[in-house]
């Protein structure tokens, strides 16, 4: 099994990253690689993303330090994010594990644009900006 991580730092409280990493259902607001979460009919949670769609099966998590999402029958086995406290930040860290060495390069551009995401919605709120009104791919692009 291969492994790759990936960090930044975002201005912001793990409590307050936790809590949206954790909503499942709000992943596509902010994740550019994610385009849809459906609840399935036996209460597993189908992510369509830019690889593919992916189950998760369980997710583990350690209040306001990290959430694992595990999936099923798929190249990736699991994603976790990792919130570390800094001086007036959190470092968060995405580990993705996965069995495909081919799909390395992918997943480190994946890995980025969830990271920069994340970041850039989480800022975007801690600024006064209303969450319904954000859109992820208003900030992505550089001028």
């Amino acid at each position: 099994m291969q492994r790759y991580e990936k960090k930044i730092k975002i201005e912001s409280s793990p409590e307050k990253i936790y809590n949206i990493v954790l909503d499942d259902f709000n992943t596509p607001k902010w994740n550019p690689t994610v385009s849809a979460v459906i609840e399935t009919e036996n209460n597993k949670i189908q992510l369509d993303t830019d690889l593919g769609g992916f189950t998760i099966t369980n997710t583990e998590t350690d209040e306001n330090k990290s959430v694992i999402w595990r999936m099923e029958e798929s190249d990736l086995e699991s994603i976790e994010y990792i919130l570390t406290p800094k001086t007036k930040a959190t470092e968060v860290t995405i580990c993705i594990e996965f069995d495909n060495k081919k799909l390395l390069k992918l997943l480190k551009k994946t890995a980025n644009l969830c990271l920069t995401g994340l970041k850039n919605y989480i800022e975007f709120i801690e600024k006064g900006g209303d969450p319904e009104l954000y859109n992820k791919w208003d900030l992505l692009v550089t001028p």
